[in-house]
């Protein structure tokens, strides 16, 4: 009996909520508009907002360029807008702006896959990623997006006019990626895990075949396989440095080794 009342109880209460909540008034949004907006064609607009782009002046240029996207969407000048509100985000360039800019150049992807302009979106995905990489002794996580979205730009803009800016963003990612393998190796010579060392050498040297620091694998080679006991096929890589790379610093560590392996 008890259960029965409490239960009938719990149901007036609700019933008494739910009716003050239907009854209390809801505040209307109110959504201000610069009276300037209005005035002004939509050519105009976006020339303001170029005008505060110049000058560094992110957030203001973005109201004129979202003005115009949000009132032109289909118009040639409005997806431009859409475009550009994407850019201030990434010229702001700290961690949150970023995500915000990302998320704004494939929004435009989205709404307009036919683009002319899909090859700089998808470049600019890229160049987020870029932004965010880490130096090559930390973790490589945004390195390695940077490196999927520039192939993914490539890949699907193979002839855009882009395509050398991407290539050599791309060449740096690569060039980060095998600087890291690289310090892993040289962690690994210290502790004299040879072994370790070789593996991580010879990845870099099959994956990364553009290394600017392909001298010191070598050299790291050489000296990797001469701590096995394995002077025979150490030669062979110090006598690559120095076949490849006569100008290069290890050139000189090189031939010393070659005379300390004759001796």
């Amino acid at each position: 009996m008890n259960f029965r009342r409490n239960l009938a109880l719990a149901a007036v209460v609700v019933v008494a909520l739910a009716a003050c909540h239907h009854g209390a008034r809801t505040p209307k949004r109110v959504v201000v508009v610069n009276p300037e907006f209005v005035n002004l064609t939509k050519e105009q607009l976006f020339e303001k907002g170029e005008a505060f782009f110049a000058k560094k002046r992110w957030q203001k240029a973005r109201s004129y360029y979202s003005y115009v996207y949000e009132n032109f969407p289909n118009d040639p000048l409005g997806r431009r807008a859409l475009l550009r509100v994407a850019d201030t985000y990434f010229q702001q360039g700290d961690p949150v702006n970023l995500v915000e800019a990302q998320y704004k150049y494939r929004d435009f992807i989205n709404r307009y896959p036919t683009s002319d302009r899909g090859d700089y979106a998808m470049l600019q995905i890229a160049m987020v990623s870029y932004k965010q990489m880490e130096k090559p002794d930390r973790d490589q996580q945004k390195t390695k997006e940077a490196l999927e979205k520039f192939n993914d730009m490539i890949r699907a803009y193979p002839k855009s006019s882009l395509r050398p800016e991407a290539d050599a963003k791309l060449k740096d990612v690569l060039d980060r990626l095998a600087k890291h393998d690289h310090i892993i190796a040289r962690y690994y010579m210290k502790r004299h895990s040879f072994n370790a060392a070789l593996q991580r050498l010879n990845s870099i040297v099959d994956q990364y075949p553009n290394y600017s620091g392909r001298d010191a694998v070598f050299f790291d080679l050489g000296t990797a396989l001469s701590g096995l006991g394995r002077n025979a096929e150490a030669r062979l890589y110090f006598e690559r440095v120095l076949a490849e790379f006569p100008n290069s610093e290890y050139a000189g560590k090189a031939r010393h080794k070659l005379n300390d392996l004759k001796a």
